[in-house]
């Protein structure tokens, strides 16, 4: 097992890819080297591989642009089902989500998955005739978005939990989520894949046999 190792430009690609990187880490290296800072993990990740890979600075360009450059914020009233999701200062903010309250009649709103894959789908595309009636219809059909995407890759710590809480072998600890997390820690910090295995459990049965029943 490989420890991960600090970052470098003279890093391969292939190093880098081996070891999990918290956001704030990938964004703090785009900083420093002049990359686009703007972005999902699975972008800023593409900008770094990209420069490992002898492209310069320059020459990346971002995925998609930030809409912090929008001065006006729009607030629940003011948005329809006919506002669009860009250029018009529309955000999945408070103000959103006061207006999918209502609109749904529903006393509290929580966004969903779908919607963040919906929006960045919007800003990938420069979609500037896509409106919250599109966002609307993702809640309305998930089944019509794409979760076979880069940035769910990146997910996982989550995809990690869910496999162990799936696995029986959970079920004789009485803190399952404290011995997922000892685990999780090893294999982040090392080049192992980011994938939950049995076997993991079984090697690592000393460092978590204080959560068992």
């Amino acid at each position: 097992m490989t420890v991960r190792p600090k970052f470098s430009r003279n890093m391969s690609s292939k190093t880098f890819s081996n070891f999990y990187w918290y956001k704030e880490e990938l964004q703090n290296i785009c900083s420093k080297y002049g990359l686009p800072t703007y972005g999902t993990k699975a972008e800023l990740t593409k900008y770094i591989i990209a420069f490992l890979n002898g492209e310069t600075a320059t020459e990346i360009k971002p995925i998609r642009k930030s809409r912090r450059k929008v001065a006006s914020k729009l607030t629940a009233d003011k948005i329809t089902l006919n506002t669009k999701l860009l250029g018009s200062g529309f955000s999945l903010n408070q103000e959103a989500r006061t207006f999918f309250a209502n609109y749904f009649e529903v006393e509290h709103f929580a966004f969903r998955k779908v919607m963040g894959i919906k929006m960045r789908e919007v800003e990938k595309d420069s979609d500037i005739n896509a409106t919250v009636a599109d966002l609307v219809k993702a809640l309305k059909y998930p089944q019509l978005i794409s979760f076979d995407n880069d940035e769910e890759k990146t997910y996982q710590w989550n995809s990690f939990v869910r496999a162990f809480r799936n696995d029986s072998i959970s079920k004789k600890y009485d803190k399952p989520m404290k011995a997922a997390a000892i685990i999780w820690k090893i294999i982040k910090d090392s080049d192992q894949p980011k994938v939950y295995t049995r076997k993991l459990v079984i090697e690592n049965a000393e460092l978590i046999k204080n959560f068992l029943k």
